[in-house]
């Protein structure tokens, strides 16, 4: 399947790094580079009466399905500047061997789907995807249409009310606002009182993360309410890439990894919390921004390289096709440019292709 993605916007040159978030292959071809799981531009495209075209060869799997394509783009002015230069990131969702159903976004898994990630399209029903775009809160899974409403001060069925028909309800003390109420403490009837709630199930009403279904961590608390603390959580030790877990909560038993000797390329290599400190380029250079440049070359901070893999490019692209076949497809992608620094993309980019 070849994609073929136009950058515009009277740009001089552009650039892009494109994913399907790990689904087919890309491969990679004239002027274009395998990074990571995705593909990016290999040196910025020269444009032409002010955009750019890739085209992007994608192979999709065997089998019916559906993939969302995520894309950074960039459109340099040719100044050799990071300033002025434009970037702008679009997405574009697409299926293969069946007609297509649309889907939404639905990120805390109660059923119900928002708008806020767009349309994704599917063959069928997929885990985290809903029909319904009509969640008015989804990152609790407890707020959905046609969920109970409850006495805690919100609209749990998104119908734009709080409590109703909640005035014969028993309530207990919620000290901590985390929906739940303490046991110990006196009850009342109706939803008149703040901090109260319909249920008796908190077992710490001074710590709001401390409820039924909470995330249990290393902290020798009871963070779930299931009668036990510390259970199937490990420790963390380290600093960045060389953090690991160890068997238990206990710090002793926790080993961290072995650094490395730090190199000028915009990573903590030895694990430090620094990137690119000590003697990393030869002797009279200096290491800016991942590159060792002599001490009379340096670029000012805003300063682009004006060449490689993401320095200048992107721009916006122009819509097109909703999905596509086992046959190649034409998509065309269309956006608003906004600013972004060119080098600062270029970094993102080799990291990414490290991941």
């Amino acid at each position: 399947m070849t994609l073929t993605l136009t950058i515009g916007g009277g740009i001089s040159n552009g650039g892009f790094h494109l994913t399907s978030q790990g689904v087919g292959t890309f491969v990679a071809g004239t002027g274009t580079r395998l990074q990571g799981s995705g593909i990016s531009h290999s040196s910025p495209r020269g444009a032409s009466a002010g955009s750019v075209t890739y085209s992007i060869q994608w192979t999709a799997p065997m089998t019916p399905g559906g993939a969302d394509f995520e894309a950074g783009i960039i459109g340099g002015n040719g100044d050799g500047r990071s300033s002025g230069d434009r970037a702008n990131f679009v997405r574009l969702s697409l299926v293969w061997g069946c007609a297509g159903q649309t889907f939404y976004l639905d990120n805390d898994r109660d059923g119900h789907g928002n708008n806020f990630g767009g349309v994704r399209l599917r063959c069928g029903p997929a885990a985290g995807l809903s029909t319904t775009n009509t969640d008015c809160d989804d990152n609790d899974e407890r707020v959905y249409p046609t969920a109970t409403e409850a006495c805690n001060g919100r609209d749990d069925n998104c119908n734009m009310q709080i409590d109703e028909g909640l005035n014969s309800t028993t309530t207990w003390p919620d000290l901590d606002g985390d929906g739940y109420g303490n046991p110990a403490g006196p009850t009342v009837m109706g939803c008149s009182t703040m901090r109260r709630a319909a249920n008796p199930d908190d077992c710490d009403d001074t710590d709001a993360l401390a409820k039924p279904g909470g995330i249990e961590v290393c902290n020798g608390k009871d963070d779930d309410c299931d009668m036990q603390r510390d259970e199937g959580v490990r420790v963390r030790c380290g600093i960045g890439w060389c953090a690991r877990f160890g068997p238990t909560c206990d710090p002793l038993l926790c080993t961290v990894g072995e650094p490395r000797t730090e190199e000028c390329n915009a990573f903590d290599d030895d694990c430090d919390g620094v990137a690119d400190n000590g003697p990393v380029c030869p002797a009279g250079q200096t290491c800016f921004e991942g590159e060792c440049y002599g001490t009379d070359q340096v670029p000012a901070s805003d300063a682009g390289s004006g060449g490689g893999a993401g320095s200048e490019g992107g721009g916006n692209e122009s819509p097109g096709g909703n999905g596509c076949s086992a046959a190649p497809a034409l998509l065309v992608w269309a956006s608003t440019l906004m600013l972004l620094r060119a080098r600062r993309v270029r970094v993102r980019q080799r990291l990414m292709g490290r991941a």
